[in-house]
Order: structure tokens, then sequence, then C-alpha cells
């Protein structure tokens, strides 16, 4: 998930007024799918390697409902390309995005229209058939700009055989148990460096551990407050969040000093195996306890007894424990689509057929996205897999708000954390203050 380059973003917004008037709300009409002339509808993806091919053998089955239409699937188009071929005058018919953190960045351009009046057309769906998670990303000012097709949530990894050795029977659920257990299971060496750690709250481990996202989730901290404002500094739960992270590295790495234990944790950090095969930490055993999106199950040596569970949460708000971050794929009708009506047709039967839903989570080991494929009896999943389905049916469960700025919502957020963990700030009212305002000032922007 890449946010678009600035420059990328004021081009783009530019250059919409110039854009075909293909693929806009006014072409909702249904489509008379009896009769109808061969017409070939091109989809950019960006998935890459094994998962394009996975990808490209779903469409045939679109074909044999519409033998008038053929799909034409093009792998490796990111969302800087896709603006690109928007830009251009070559928009796809629909186009699959990973940038989950930027449809309001697109709803608000124009890059991606609003797909209510196909909804509510003719050629309809019912919008219920999707838990309440997946509006909580795709949808912008009342306008829906996406739909679902897959997603990734988030929850706790954990070592069964670590548990067992430390007595521990069940997962943390609150993120003081956390605390407590990582202090169980953390071996050190013989010089005083981690050998196994029992937990790393550190947001630079590993793509998608200890991410804002997730953090305010297990806080419960609001990323914006009634008025559309950044509330980092005007939530207590975000600094609640990041003493709870400073606290934790000083007493479990460093007997008690913030310095030594951010050191540490550095140390072991540099070490950390490749997260894309099954040599990332939890399945060599150099952590106990890790935080992870649904697609970690595919990649977890045979031999490794674990098992999941859904995010540990701060105390005083358990009711939220099961629970978690989720968002992921994203398919849209962009601006300057060539058959709009006809793609409407692609784009809801990927997003609601359920055969396809559970044979592509079958394949790449995501999380299905309507009511119907998260049920399926077809769904051949491991167990520990289903954590990551409850977590998404879960009511509580959502990502961080859809807004004009896209990712740039995370930017200053993220930088203080960094600053925060590794110490280069220890002004924590202070450093969460300068991230409101800067986001602030990236919103205001955004409306000029």
């Amino acid at each position: 998930m890449r946010r678009l380059p600035a420059i990328a973003v004021a081009v783009f917004v530019l250059a919409m007024a110039a854009c075909s008037s293909g693929g806009d709300s006014s072409s909702a009409s249904a489509v008379d799918t009896t009769s109808h002339a061969p017409v070939t509808l091109t989809i950019t993806g960006e998935w890459t390697g094994e998962e394009c091919a996975k990808w490209k053998e779903i469409f045939p089955a679109f074909t044999e409902q519409y033998p008038w239409a053929t799909v034409n699937p093009i792998c490796n188009v990111n969302d800087d390309k896709m603006i690109k071929l928007i830009n251009a005058g070559n928009a796809p018919d629909v186009a699959q995005s990973f940038g989950v953190d930027n449809v309001g960045l697109f709803c608000n351009s124009g890059a991606w229209v609003d797909l209510n009046p196909y909804i509510q057309g003719g050629d309809g769906i019912d919008m219920s058939q999707f838990p309440d998670a997946a509006l909580t990303y795709t949808v912008f000012n009342g306008e829906q700009c996406a739909l679902p097709f897959m997603t990734d949530t988030f929850g706790l990894y954990y070592n069964t055989d670590m548990f067992k050795a430390q007595g521990l029977t069940e997962p943390p659920k609150t993120t003081d148990q956390l605390v407590e257990y990582a202090k169980k299971l953390t071996q050190f060496n013989s010089d005083g460096s981690i050998k196994v750690a029992g937990f790393v709250p550190d947001t630079r481990y590993y793509c998608c551990a200890m991410t804002p996202v997730n953090l305010s989730y297990m806080f419960n901290a609001k990323w914006l407050d009634d008025n559309g404002q950044a509330a980092f500094a005007s939530d207590p739960q975000w600094a609640a969040a990041f003493q709870w992270q400073h606290d934790f590295i000083a007493e479990v790495y460093g007997n008690g000093d913030f310095k030594t234990g951010a050191d540490k944790l550095n140390e072991f950090r540099a070490g950390a195996g490749n997260e894309w095969n099954a040599q990332q930490d939890l399945g060599t055993g150099r952590v106990a306890m890790t935080i992870d999106g649904e697609w970690r199950n595919a990649f977890v040596p045979s031999d490794l007894n674990y098992d999941t569970a859904p995010l540990p949460v701060a105390p005083g708000t358990e009711s939220r424990y099961g629970g978690g971050s989720a968002g992921g794929t994203l398919l849209a009708l962009p601006k300057g689509s060539p058959h709009p009506a006809e793609a409407w047709l692609l784009l809801k039967w990927l997003a609601t057929d359920t055969a396809t839903l559970v044979d592509v989570a079958n394949r790449i080991n995501n999380v299905p996205t309507t009511q119907a494929s998260l049920t399926s009896p077809d769904l051949d999943l491991p167990p520990q897999f289903q954590t990551f389905i409850d977590v998404f049916k879960n009511p509580n469960s959502g990502w961080a708000p859809t807004t004009a700025i896209g990712l740039e919502l995370q930017d200053a957020i993220g930088q203080f954390a960094q600053d925060w963990e590794t110490g280069t700030t220890t002004d924590l009212q202070g450093g969460l203050q300068k991230a409101q305002d800067d986001t602030n000032n990236a919103l205001a922007q955004a409306q000029i």
C-alpha cells in the first residue's frame, strides 16, 4: 500500500477535467445481458508473480456467465501506474487496488466514480451482504467509491510450545497481559542480547505488526474528532498507547531503562528473517508472539505449533476484544472506463460471487468479503485462519478513516512513532501535538 507522491496527485487532479466522460455515474444503466455485442473488459491489478497467475485463472468463470464478455486482466499495475493510465485517457474498465488508505484521495479527486447509482440501479446489489468493517474503508463522504474484494485482518500469532513451557494456557486479551506474557517468554543470551523476543512493540518491526492502525485499535484511539480534525493530541488514548509502548520496552528488555531496551530491540530487529517466507521470526522461533495479517498462515512452517487470537486491547476496553484492524483489496470504476455499464457487471461479480470469493480465498489465503463467502463450507483454510474471519465479522473492526489526504493521514503520527521509540523525542504530548497540527494542515490544504 504505497501512497501517491504529492506531485502525481496534483497532476492527476488537474488532468481529471480533461478525462473522457466514460465511467461516470450517469452511465449507470442496466445491461441487456441476453443479447450483447462482444466486448473485452480490461481490469488492472497489483498482483504479481504467483498471485498474478492465480488471479488470472478466475475470469473464465465470468465469461461462462456472460459469453459475450472477455476479460483482459493486467497485473503489476499499482496506484501510480493506474493514475497515469487515467491521465493518458487509457483508463481500464475496472481497477483493482491495494491502496486501502487512498480511497478518500481517489474519491475526492474523481479518480474513482461513485458506485451508488450502480448499486441502486437495475443491476444493483444488496450492501448488507458485506460486513460493517468493509464500509469503513470503501466509503468517502457518503460516496461508495469502491467495493471490497478480499481483505486483510490482523491478529496475534503465538508459539504454543513456548506458551506451554511457561504454563500459559490462553492468549493475552489485554495489553497489560501482553506485557506480562512477553516477560515470561523472552529469553536473553549470556551477553544480555535478546535470544527470543516475547513480543516486539516496535512500529519498524516488519511491515504490519505494531503499526499505528493496529495500535489505535488496541487502545481505541481516535484518528479524527467529531469535527473531522486529527485527534492525536486531543484524544488521551494516543498518549496512553505510546506510554504503554515506552514502558513495555523499558520493563521487558531494558530492566527498567528505556534506552537499554530500545538498543537491544534495535539489535534484535537487525537480525529479523525474511518477512515473505518461512524464515520470518515466528517461523524460526526468534519471537514468541507477533501481530500479523491472515496471510502469515500461508508462510508458517508445517512443523511449527502455533495458534492465533484477536489483538489484545487496553484495560477498560475489553468489550472491543475480538475485533481488530481490517482493510484490504479494492475494486473501483475509474473515471474514463471505456465500458462502464459492462464493467459494473464484472466489478459486481468479483465483489459478490460466493464461489469466486471462496476460490480466491483458498488460492491466496486472504479473507473473503461477503457474509456468504465467510461462512461457506467450501473454504479450505487452516483452523488458525478462523480468527481472521471472525475479526472481519466483528462490528468493532475497521480501518483508519478515509480522508481526502489518503495515506498522508498516517504520515505525521507514523513519524512521531519512530522518533518516540528510538528516543529521538522524549516529549510525548508535544510530539503528539505536532503530529496533530501537521495532519490538520494537510487536511486543510486538501480543501483548497
